[in-house]
């Protein structure tokens, strides 16, 4: 009897083990977002899922996240590639890097009106959905635009004066979606001709291509270079912080910068990664980004008044650009081949 119940206990032991194991489950995300954000993004998921452990890993820009999820095809660790623009994930989609996912009814429109157009919340294929919206243009440190006596740049044309060189910083185009959709802005505003002749007078007076997208918010915010050529959000976020700087939406055209989100293809935990997606779209998590302050890709989460509401982002903007991922595709040779010489030289 007792060898029987020491039998009994050793079975409920393990079954208890194997459990607990079998709830354990862990999510890789592969994501260019920033820490803070991504720390209450995983606070939270966890929360609501009891048992699941979410790992963030930031390869170091959307062009390099996507490089390394190329290069782990046929054996992929991430679960979730999170963050970087949609025109970015229609090419990792032409990659065969991810993979569409059912949804459902979320909520969410298949395209939300702004400006005079429609802007698509996700791929018509599923393989793909925006989470947030930011738009692409300029940031001025305005004290040292002060103490160098110069004028806030009011467009990408005003960047290749003479008077700001030595003055501005970009991320790597290589490396980072903010610079591309920037660059992407440049080529729909001027024709893919054109641009050419606009960025070879930029790109002489860029200071730094920095390798690192967050440095470069960090260059400007400390006066080290008076302009950055970047994205709206962070420089929201550095306002609310009491830094000296402004973000311009460019009068020659603001790019549509959204945020996107995708399972990767060959995922190990499919369904955990579209319930991940679901919660990014989820109501209570699109108002907690806009504590961040990200603009909501569902409608109605703020007020049409709010400082990062989408309808109130348009109404400053002189000239809006939407994504154009065919156009994206056909630049991304010339783009690399442009950027490869410029940094080449330096």
């Amino acid at each position: 009897m007792k060898r029987i119940s020491v039998a009994l206990l050793v079975v409920l032991l393990m079954s208890t083990l194997l459990t607990a194991v079998a709830a354990a489950e862990e999510l890789v995300v592969y994501s260019t977002i920033f820490a803070g954000y991504a720390e209450r993004m995983v606070q939270e998921f966890e929360a609501r899922n009891p048992g699941v452990t979410v790992h963030v890993i930031n390869p170091g820009g959307t062009e390099a996240m996507i490089a390394r999820l190329i290069a782990e095809r046929d054996n992929p660790r991430a679960d979730i590639m999170h963050s970087g623009g949609s025109t970015e994930y229609a090419f990792a989609k032409s990659q065969g890097i991810l993979q569409p996912v059912d949804l459902g009814d979320i909520g969410i429109p298949a395209e939300i009106p702004l400006g005079s157009g429609m802007l698509p919340t996700r791929d018509p294929e599923n393989y793909y959905f925006s989470w947030a919206v930011l738009f692409s243009g300029i940031m001025v440190n305005t004290e040292r635009l002060a103490e160098l006596n110069l004028p806030a740049p009011t467009s990408y044309k005003d960047l290749t004066n003479p008077i700001y060189k030595g003055q501005i910083v970009s991320p790597n185009p290589l490396l980072s979606s903010t610079a591309m959709n920037n660059v992407l802005a440049t080529i729909q505003a001027y024709g893919p001709d054109e641009v050419w002749e606009l960025w070879d007078g930029i790109n002489a007076n860029i200071g730094l291509y920095s390798d690192s997208t967050s440095n470069t918010y960090n260059l400007v915010n400390r006066g080290e270079f008076a302009i950055g050529i970047v994205n709206n959000r962070p420089v929201f976020e550095y306002q609310m912080q009491g830094w000296p700087v402004e973000f311009i939406f460019p009068r020659d055209g603001a790019m549509v910068q959204d945020n996107a989100v995708g399972v990767v293809n060959g995922a190990k935990n499919p369904e955990l990664a579209k319930k991940f997606i679901e919660f990014l779209l989820g109501e209570d998590m699109q108002r907690i980004g806009a504590e961040y302050p990200y603009t909501p890709i569902r409608p109605g989460v703020l007020d049409a008044d709010n400082f990062v509401a989408l309808e109130n982002m348009a109404k400053q903007i002189d000239v809006l650009l939407l994504p154009d991922p065919e156009q994206a595709e056909a630049s991304r040779g010339i783009i690399q081949e442009k950027f490869e010489g410029y940094i080449r030289q330096r």
